[in-house]
Formats: structure tokens, sequence, C-alpha cells
């Protein structure tokens, strides 16, 4: 099957090189590469011209993640999109396994792989070991929600879906409103259309930086939230998707889990009518545990289990209200 890798970058001219080296190492080479050069005020292009790997850069006023993105998938012409951000990193094995996935699992519209983290600039990421386990897992609907609504999400970066799944979804298939959490919003309704493959091992470095569209936490939690509301009423409305009525039932709850932790942020940072307010929406909606923990957030003995005061170290996190998607001046454009 045919490779194409996308790339949003958003003033990326000083991490993007390293991103686009580990795609030139591949052992299998991808058919084309996509830079989405979204306005930037630095010479991301030019950077992105010039390396040997990139097949061609589209540039467009600066919109947005999700408008950069669309509009590489109108001109793709692979039969599986592979997202990376300007800023990560690909195991040289990575476009040669998840092919392989994908093909295994006919089945499969999406696949995905696990990845391990490193805080920018403060730490190099670890070299990459050549022998990596090959063990995948099949995941339908309602074990995928089980095993993703804990530990880290699926990103952009290391994502892999069939062109035609994407297409199925629409010629733009992200939503252009969505700032944060659209890969949530992607991810879910490509779980419920079909069932998801995992690379089990890690295939990917993710940069952790203050930069990062989600360093600003509570921005995040806040952007997410519209995302997976609109993942909920996608799956319930779009009867061209021939989503059955149990795989709603399980986006319900990934969707649940995603206002749960959204709202346990917003609490923990000092937010707690809206934590709570939150809870309560997912309460109303059937969610037991929304209902128990806004009941728990009034208990002294209890409260300090219920909020959460972060999900990044306190090096790569950005102050309240300083989101850098919202000003073209700011830096990387990225998750």
């Amino acid at each position: 099957m045919r490779v194409s890798v996308i790339i949003p970058a958003y003033n990326a001219a000083s991490v993007i090189t390293s991103t686009l080296d580990t795609i030139g190492a591949q052992t299998a080479p991808p058919f084309e590469v996509l830079v989405v050069d979204d306005g930037s005020l630095d010479d991301t292009a030019e950077v992105a011209r010039r390396h040997p790997v990139v097949t061609r850069v589209i540039t467009r006023e600066n919109g947005g993640i999700c408008p950069a993105r669309n509009d590489a998938i109108e001109q793709a012409r692979g039969d599986l999109v592979f997202n990376i951000d300007a800023d990560d990193l690909w195991h040289p094995l990575y476009i040669e396994r998840m092919s392989e996935m994908m093909t295994g699992h006919p089945e499969a519209a999406s696949g995905f792989s696990a990845y391990s983290c490193w805080l920018f600039p403060a730490e190099e990421p670890e070299p990459f070991d050549m022998e990596v386990p090959a063990e995948t897992r099949f995941h339908r609907a309602a074990d995928f929600v089980e095993t993703k609504t804990t530990g880290l999400p699926i990103l952009p970066s290391f994502h892999v879906i069939r062109r035609e799944a994407l297409l199925k979804i629409g010629s733009r298939p992200y939503v252009e409103n969505h700032r944060q959490g659209e890969a949530l919003y992607l991810v879910g309704i490509l779980a419920a259309m079909a069932p998801v493959v995992e690379h089990v091992a890690s295939l990917g470095r993710y940069r952790m930086h203050s930069d990062a569209v989600t360093g600003d936490e509570i921005d995040a939690a806040r952007k997410i939230i519209p995302c997976v509301e609109d993942l909920r009423s996608a799956v319930r409305q779009r009867s061209d998707l021939e989503i059955t009525l149990e795989n709603r039932d399980h986006i319900d709850e990934f969707v649940a889990s995603w206002t749960r932790r959204c709202a346990r942020r917003l609490g923990g940072n000092g937010h707690l009518s809206e934590g709570r307010s939150l809870l309560i929406r997912s309460l109303l909606r059937g969610d037991r545990k929304a209902g128990a923990m806004a009941v728990a957030s009034f208990v002294p003995g209890l409260k300090h289990r219920v909020w959460c005061d972060s999900w990044r170290p306190a090096s790569v996190r950005r102050a309240e209200g300083t989101a850098a998607w919202s000003a073209p001046a700011d830096s990387t454009q990225s998750r």
C-alpha cells in the first residue's frame, strides 16, 4: 500500500529537520511526504523544501492544525495516511511495521503505536533500539474504549488511517474549528466505524515542551470538551457511517471518560464549579462514576482524590491563558 505522510507545521523551522530526518531514515520509504506550512512567520516552508524527503510543501494562511491537515488529506494519493507533527520522531521501522500491521488487518480502519515522551529542551530523546517486538493487538470498540480511557492518549503522530475511511467521513474529515482534542474526535469516530489495531511496543518519541498547544492545561481541558461533544453527536447522527447502536454506546463511555478527565484537571486547578458542572452533565447522561466523583468532591477526606492538578511536568507547562495557538506570533504548533 502507498503511504502518504502529512506534516502540519507552524513556525517549526527549528525542529522540523529532525522530524524529516526520521522519515528519511525509514526502512520502508513513504510514497509521498506533504508538509503544510500554516502561515508560519519563520522559514518553515523553505527548510521543508530543502529537505530531500519532502515531496511537496503546501502553503496556506494561518488557520489552525485541522484545516492544515484537511488541505493535505485532499491532496494525498496514498492508501494509508500517516500524520506526524513537526516536532516528533519516528523509529526507523515505523512505516514498515505500521503498514504491515494494516495489511495484516484489512478490516481495521486505523491503527496506532505506543510512544515515549521526552522533555524538551532539558532532555534528549532516548536512542531507538532496532530490536523491537512486533506484537499487535486487535481492538473492537468495546475493548478499545476500555484500553484507551487510561494511560497516554493516541496522538496523531503515531496514528495511521486508511484514506478510504477518512473519505467516508468526508473529504475534509477534521472538524476545522477544533483547536485541541481533534485527535480524540477522529480516533473515536474511526473506532466506532471499524476495528482498530495497535502496535504494542513504542515506535516513536513525543516532544513535550511549553510551546506545545496542550502546554496550557486548563485551556486544553476546556477545548477538548467541545471535541468529544461533537464526537458524541456525530456517532448518533451520521447514519451514513453505519455505526451500530452498540458501538455508539461504547463511544458514549469514551466521551464520559474524557469528560471526567477534563473535569478533574479543571477542579484541580481551582475551577471547582466548572469541574463539578462537567461531572453533573456527565451524570445526567447516566455516568455514575461522574456522579460519585461530584459527591466525593464535597467530602473533605475524599475531595483530594477527585481532582488532579496536572498531566504535564512543571517544566513543560505554561500559565493559564497562554495558549500557543491563539496568537500567530507564538512558536511551534504541535500536540
